[in-house]
């Protein structure tokens, strides 16, 4: 078991390594320039997402997968549902009146779970044993949760339970959810995935203040399409 898991497992490791790294420059005489890193991460997540989200080649089903899965994570209140979920772990686990925790944790467990290299390097560990681009992704997922907490805190690791969650399930469930992921299903996830990563950017910068984890079930809404059309056909 452990083995199929060693992907998840090393990248929430370097979470935590990364997180207290991060959490050095929160000091006093190292303050200005763990902020101006901050900002020029928040700067990086904004390329990325819009590199990422360059391939519209779908445009409507991207669009209605946007609109629904919006509907969904409003009707649900996933945003408050983290927020909250981030405010026990705060009461429970932190002595500090951090109050950037919650947003911390939250925006850690999106920018390390929407990317494509999450679902094909979990998908490659369940199925072949081979942990090789979780590796790779537990290296940048180090260096981000490092610059995430010099911005949030501690809340950022705390991350590590969403991801353990997130890869570790995509991993135990490759071999059921393998027909349904085609390259096409990976890619327009992936799209809707770098649309998150500018609104965190946005986010991180102040300019905007989206309520990004209502957005989240708009990447599973092609996933879903995908497998009502197998059963049909």
């Amino acid at each position: 078991m452990f083995g199929i898991l060693s992907g998840a497992i090393v990248n929430a490791l370097f979470v935590i390594a990364g997180t207290a790294v991060g959490l050095v420059f929160k000091a006093e005489w190292l303050k200005s320039i763990g902020e101006r890193i901050f900002q020029v991460f928040a700067l990086f997540v904004l390329a990325m997402g819009v590199n990422g989200a360059r391939d519209l080649s779908r445009p409507l089903l991207i669009l209605f997968s946007l609109a629904i899965g919006t509907a969904i994570g409003e009707l649900a209140d996933l945003d408050g549902r983290i927020d909250r979920l981030g405010q026990r772990m705060q009461r429970r686990f932190s002595k500090s009146d951090d109050s950037r925790f919650s947003e911390g944790f939250m925006q850690a467990s999106l920018l390390f779970c929407v990317g494509s290299m999450t679902v094909l390097g979990s998908m490659q560990s369940g199925m072949s044993n081979d942990h090789s681009i979780l590796y790779t992704k537990s290296v940048l997922d180090g260096f981000a949760a490092a610059t995430l907490a010099i911005g949030f805190g501690i809340g950022v690791g705390f991350s590590v339970l969403t991801v353990l969650i997130y890869e570790g399930g995509l991993t135990l469930l490759a071999g059921t959810i393998a027909p349904v992921m085609s390259d096409e299903i990976v890619a327009l996830s992936s799209t809707i995935g770098s649309l998150f990563l500018i609104g965190m950017a946005l986010n991180m910068l102040n300019v905007t203040k989206l309520k990004l984890a209502n957005f989240l079930p708009a990447m599973f809404i092609p996933i879903l399409i995908e497998a009502v059309r197998l059963i049909i056909s």
